[in-house]
Order: structure tokens, then C-alpha cells, then sequence
């Protein structure tokens, strides 16, 4: 029996690789959109295709649902569908979560028919931040890499001059959407007298204060660029291509995309050894240190540097291609939804 299911959200390059490659091994995938845009066009949707025998619906992010009135309509009208519900936990919860935002993690996870978490670690930890203590069908599997999906045909010398950096500057990157949790402070007082060193902080602005905050610190540091907009997907080879190293200070998180992007283009990553992160990240592909630990994140950025970065990058690369394979993923990911199918 081929089997069908639901994935939501839409354009997501993640959501793009997962759904290639499942449709690789005879799994259907219609993708909806967001509830905030598309409700009624999702309602209609499902409805046509669960006729066509569409039986489980792969939840991502809860985001998707502006409202846990929603949230919970989304859940009742899936159980009168006969639609089974799976949510790949990528945060336990949101990034600037409330107390609000606990007890609707902890509904959706306790309603869930199976969930996929990305570390073994996450089972434990999601459970003590719901405050729950209800086990679940569940597999773990790691973030998929993203080798191939960007744009990688530009030199670092080229990188570089496109983001004014000189050539004989050391540089690290921190990398993705500006949120308290990316622990900037940390990296910046780190960094701050490391005259030869360039820091380069780019992303979109999610977080109003975590952005001030890079404004008062950037009138102070002579060797920090800031690149506070939206970047497009052609453009993301730039800030991977001009650095060195990523670094990723985080002060909590549940697994981070950024990681395997920075693999995709053989970069070493240093970062903070705290939720799936510890799974990623070894010695042979950068340095952990504790979070919000100053002195060892300049310790741990002093040390990379003394280290053979082109040899780790080529092995981080390789690692995720190897380790954290689409096709493997894939693969398991159907055989849950078969178990999900055969299960009720």
C-alpha cells in the first residue's frame, strides 16, 4: 500500500529535502500552507485528499497555528478525518515562548499520535519543559544536512571583497534570524579584543531587543559587521563562503539547522554543548564548549584557529553527507508512519 500523507508548513528548504526524498521511495506528500494564510484552501484540501486515502499529516512547527484555538479545531477535525497526527519536534518550544505557549506544546504533544525527535537527549528535556510525563510512539532522527541546497560557486577572496573583509582577517560567523537565544553577548565580549579577528553577525531581525543590543555593541567593535536583513537563498553562499568558522554561542536550543549548514560548506562549527547539539558537533568537526561561558568560547576560538580548519571542514562536510543523509531519513521516517498506519 503506497502511502500518503500531509506535511505542513510550506517553503522551507528542510520541508523541501524531506519531501524529495520521501516521494524518492513511494511516499506521497501534499504540502499545506501555514493556517494564519491558507485555512479554508487547507480545510478543502483535506478533504479532497483524504479521500484520496491520505492518512497522516506531518506537523513541523506549531507556529502554523496562530492561535491554540486553532491548534485544538486542527486536532478535532483530523480525529473526525481519521488523519493521524506526527509532529518532528524541531523545538519543544517556541522561541520566545510564554507560559502559554508551555501548556499548548504540552496539549499538541499529549494529543499527538507519534513524534519525531531530532536527539535522544530531546525525549528527556521535552518532557520536563512540558511537564509531562505521557510517552509516545516515537523515532529519532537527526536534522537531514543541506548539502546542495545553496549556491556554492564563489571563492572566499570574492566572498569577501562583496562584504568588504580584508583577506588576512580571521573570521567567524554567526548566522540565522536574530533571537536572544543565539547568545550574541557572549560571542562579542569573546571576540571584542581579538584585533585580527573579524565577527560577522547576519540574519533577519526576529528579536527587537537582541537587536539593540548588536547596535550598542557594534559602536563599540571596530571588527564587528552586522547584516540585520533577510537573506535570500542566492546570497547564502557569501557569509558562508567569506568565513572561517562558524560560531553558534547558543543559550538554549533543540537542534540547529545552522550546524549543517555550515557543514554544507565545509566549515568548522564552535558551539555550545547543550540540547541535540552534543549529537552534531565532535572534535573532529568543532569545539563545544559550555553555554554562557565567556572565557571558553575565546579559549575554544583561539584554539580552532590553531588548528587545521580546511582538514575539519572537508571531514564536517563528508560527516553530514554521510551521517545525516536524506535517504537515510527518509527511510526511517516512512517506516513510522507504516508503524502510525498499522498502530490504530
Amino acid at each position: 500500500m503506497q502511502i500518503k500523507v500531509f506535511m505542513i508548513p510550506k517553503n522551507h528548504e528542510y520541508i523541501n529535502r524531506l519531501k524529495s526524498s520521501l516521494e524518492k521511495i513511494d511516499v506521497n506528500v501534499e504540502i499545506l500552507k501555514p493556517f494564519h494564510y491558507s485555512s479554508l484552501m487547507n480545510i478543502i484540501k483535506m478533504l479532497f485528499f483524504r479521500i484520496k486515502e491520505y492518512r497522516i499529516i506531518h506537523v513541523h512547527w506549531l507556529y502554523i497555528f496562530p492561535f491554540g484555538f486553532i491548534m485544538k479545531w486542527f486536532y478535532c477535525f483530523c480525529k473526525i478525518l481519521g488523519i493521524k497526527i506526527l509532529w518532528e519536534m524541531h523545538n519543544i518550544l517556541p522561541h520566545h515562548y510564554k507560559e502559554i505557549d508551555r501548556k499548548n506544546s504540552r496539549w499538541f504533544y499529549e494529543k499527538s499520535d507519534a513524534i519525531i525527535f531530532h536527539s535522544r537527549n530531546d525525549i528527556s528535556r521535552t518532557k520536563k519543559l512540558l511537564k509531562t510525563n505521557i510517552d509516545k510512539i516515537h523515532v529519532v532522527i537527526p536534522h537531514g544536512n543541506f548539502d546542495g541546497s545553496y549556491e556554492n560557486n564563489i571563492s572566499q577572496e570574492n566572498a569577501r571583497r562583496i562584504l568588504d573583509i580584508p583577506d588576512n582577517k580571521k573570521v567567524i560567523l554567526c548566522f540565522g534570524f536574530i533571537r536572544k537565544n543565539r547568545g550574541y553577548e557572549y560571542l562579542l565580549e569573546a571576540a571584542k579584543d581579538m584585533k585580527d579577528t573579524i565577527v560577522i553577525i547576519a540574519g533577519k531581525k526576529d528579536d527587537k531587543d537582541a537587536y539593540l543590543n548588536l547596535l550598542n555593541y557594534e559602536k563599540q567593535m571596530s571588527n564587528l559587521k552586522l547584516f540585520i536583513k533577510w537573506i535570500p537563498d542566492r546570497e547564502v553562499q557569501i557569509y558562508l563562503n567569506a568565513c572561517d568558522v562558524m560560531v553558534l554561542p547558543y543559550t538554549h536550543i533543540t537542534t540547529s539547522g545552522v550546524i549543517q549548514l555550515a557543514y554544507a560548506f565545509s566549515k568548522p562549527v564552535v558551539t555550545t554543548s547543550i540540547g541535540g547539539l552534543t549529537d552534531v558537533v565532535n572534535s573532529n568537526t568543532g569545539i563545544l564548549v559550555p553555554p554562557n561561558d565567556i572565557d571558553a568560547l575565546r579559549k575554544a576560538i583561539e584554539r580552532i584557529f590553531s588548528m587545521d580548519l580546511e582538514a575539519m571542514g572537508r571531514y564536517a562536510h563528508e560527516y553530514a553527507k554521510k551521517e545525516f543523509s536524506w535517504e537515510l531519513n527518509a527511510q526511517k521516517i516512512k517506516e513510522l508512519y507504516e508503524s502510525i498506519i498499522a498502530a490504530f
